[in-house]
């Protein structure tokens, strides 16, 4: 438990503490050319390096990651993806309705997400490269780390969506992060790999960016409650996206046959074979 949740701090500190250090640094040096500093292309791109130098950290430096194994898509049927697509889908809806209904403080301007979507560089951080980069910190390196190390399969997806959650360290955000965390961690740990919680990842953030995009300057304005109707409408919708979400994800769990069990019992033979006395199954 100890090495994943300092790997998530190591993340943390690398990523936006060592993005924001060149930022100020840049923004001094433009400064005193008397030019003015393109801070949102600086902050892409300094958090695009600092995010993939923060996983390699983790991944060689920490080894709570299982780098190429956790990119090798499992054979699950095609009905099982449309179904973790579908709970995704669900998930997300209800997050942002609740959202928006608890009237959390939104720290993060909506200008601010119109002037990345407008950026290559906006777009391949948040859009591309962060969700991947989360998906190796909170699904493989938190949530696996666990699993592959004797935690319960429901701890370990508890624990990954919580943390994903706190580190926005954005009210609005957390509520939504977090039921995404849960969705993402059942379908890692169903899976055995990030691949399709990558895609779904990408997916919701490439979303958000369309939407502030084709919304514009209106996004401020945007209300999904008063879109679908108003706050009881939104509840009810509330309600059935939380139970269709649920209802899908537990019958992902149920049936879904390839899973990271089957990666751990891979592993196993492996050791196996090379007369490791040892192995613990975080499934038994």
């Amino acid at each position: 438990m100890k090495k994943a949740l300092l790997s998530v701090l190591v993340y943390l500190l690398i990523s936006q503490g060592g993005a924001g250090i060149v930022m100020a640094l840049i923004a001094i040096i433009y400064n005193l050319a008397g030019k003015e500093c393109p801070i949102l292309t600086v902050m892409s791109v300094a958090y695009l390096y600092f995010m993939i130098f923060a996983v390699l950290v983790c991944w060689k430096g920490m080894k709570v990651m299982e780098i190429p194994a956790t990119f090798k898509a499992s054979k699950m049927k095609s009905s099982w993806i449309l179904m973790a697509l579908a709970a995704a889908f669900f998930g997300a809806f209800a997050g942002n309705l609740l959202t928006e209904i608890t009237k959390l403080p939104n720290f993060v301007e909506d200008n601010m997400i119109l002037q990345l979507a407008d950026s290559i560089w906006g777009i391949l951080t948040v859009a591309i490269v962060g969700p991947i980069a989360e998906e190796l910190v909170f699904r493989e390196g938190v949530c696996g780390y666990l699993a592959r190390n004797g935690a319960k399969p429901v701890k370990a997806v508890w624990v990954s969506a919580i943390l994903f959650g706190v580190i926005h360290m954005n009210p609005a955000q957390i509520l939504d992060a977090m039921l995404i965390g849960v969705i993402l961690g059942v379908i890692y740990i169903k899976t055995g790999n990030i691949v399709l919680t990558s895609i779904i990842h990408i997916l919701n953030n490439s979303i958000a960016l369309t939407q502030a995009r084709v919304l514009g300057e209106k996004a401020e304005e945007f209300s999904m409650v008063e879109w679908v109707g108003g706050n009881i409408p939104a509840g009810i919708c509330i309600i059935v996206g939380l139970a269709g979400c649920a209802y899908l994800l537990r019958k992902m769990w149920d049936n879904c046959v390839e899973s990271l069990e089957c990666r751990v019992e891979s592993q196993f033979k492996k050791f196996k074979s090379l007369k490791v006395q040892e192995f613990k199954s975080p499934f038994q």
